[in-house]
């Protein structure tokens, strides 16, 4: 079986995509979900996802989800972070994809939730907090909360329809 990795930024990242492919019917064929282990713009980053992929299976078959923030910066600026240093590689530079999330995975908490599309892509910690009675949020939420999510309130998302695409690519052998 070909070694599937989603690599996402932190540690409540984790438990929010297990939720959320959980939701969307993978829970029976959930790829690898892991922090990823270094600073997309390290070099050191190519060295640390190919040891992990050899706890998985053959490295060479491998194939890899990278789901970051944008924090309001460019999508494709963010993505090439990531892809210059998989580039150099031989073996995984056709065997990764990175989706962006705009810009925050706060957002699609929020959205997922119920709450206004617009006012989430701004203010989605103050208006989770709001909703669920919260005196304040904090990022241990988004892992947390994610199963009450609705992700077909995601739907409309460009990025969300993005990562879909991107499940899809990862789920599917070879």
């Amino acid at each position: 079986m070909t070694p599937r990795l989603v690599l996402v930024e932190d540690v409540y990242g984790v438990d929010f995509h297990k939720q959320l492919l959980t939701k969307l019917g993978y829970s029976k064929d959930m790829p690898r979900i892991e922090r990823i282990p270094a600073k997309e713009c390290n070099p050191a980053l190519v060295r640390k996802v190919k040891a992990k992929l050899l706890r998985l299976g053959n490295p060479r078959d491998a194939k890899i989800l990278v789901v970051l923030d944008t924090e309001n910066q460019e999508p494709e600026h963010v993505k090439q972070r990531v892809l210059i240093h998989f580039r150099k590689d031989p073996h995984l530079n056709n065997r990764i994809q990175v989706v962006t999330v705009e810009p925050k995975h706060d957002t699609w908490l929020c959205i997922g939730l119920g709450l206004d599309p617009h006012q989430c892509k701004i203010i989605p910690e103050h208006l989770i907090a709001r909703s669920r009675g919260l005196k304040s949020y904090s990022k241990e939420h988004l892992g947390k909360l994610a199963r009450y999510m609705d992700p077909q309130k995601l739907a409309k998302q460009k990025d969300f329809e993005e990562y879909l695409e991107a499940i899809k690519w990862l789920t599917q052998d070879p």
